[in-house]
């Protein structure tokens, strides 16, 4: 076995594992909005804390499944340059540029993440319904971020093989 296919197998087991945690978090999140709705049609009240916990656990559904995009390569991207130019080096040579900045985005704003969550920490920061720890809903950029971070990467390595050995371009935006 090389390192290229348990590289692969670790990268499809922990999407395997995002795509539960995403299913589980979506399942939490639609039966919290269904009970909020059900209780404010009926009761006319609202349950103390609950649209807090909607909106900090929808953080942790955006920010893993944008980083299950970036694994899947399906995040949103502007590559207007296959439109002007027909050479697969250039094209090759563009995802490469394209994927790089990726990597130093990603890795500045998990940096930055990092940062709050350090603060977060340091000034003992709660929710305002109950002391839950804010850190906990802030981290989810984080760990996000890492994730990104590393999928970026590997998209870039592949980007630059393709740049280096002058593979034909093969553009995934384009349905069949």
């Amino acid at each position: 076995m090389n390192s290229e296919s348990t590289l692969q197998k670790i990268g499809r087991i922990t999407a395997k594992f995002q795509k539960i945690f995403l299913f589980y978090l979506f399942m939490v999140l639609m039966l919290a909005m269904m009970l909020e709705l059900l209780i404010r049609f009926f009761l006319k009240q609202s349950i103390f804390g609950l649209s807090d916990f909607i909106g900090f656990t929808s953080v942790w559904l955006y920010a893993i499944g944008a980083a299950l995009a970036s694994h899947e390569r399906s995040h949103i991207k502007a590559e207007f340059i296959n439109v002007f130019v027909k050479s697969n080096k250039i094209r090759n040579l563009s995802r490469f540029i394209s994927a790089a900045v990726s990597v130093v985005m990603s890795a500045v704003f998990t940096k930055w993440s990092w940062d709050l969550c350090v603060y977060s920490v340091s000034i003992g920061e709660v929710t305002q319904a109950y002391p839950v720890p804010k850190v906990i809903f802030q981290s989810s950029f984080f760990f996000g971020g890492i994730l990104m971070v590393i999928y970026f990467f590997i998209e870039a390595v592949d980007c630059f093989f393709d740049f280096k050995n002058n593979r034909t371009f093969v553009d995934t935006n384009i349905e069949a």
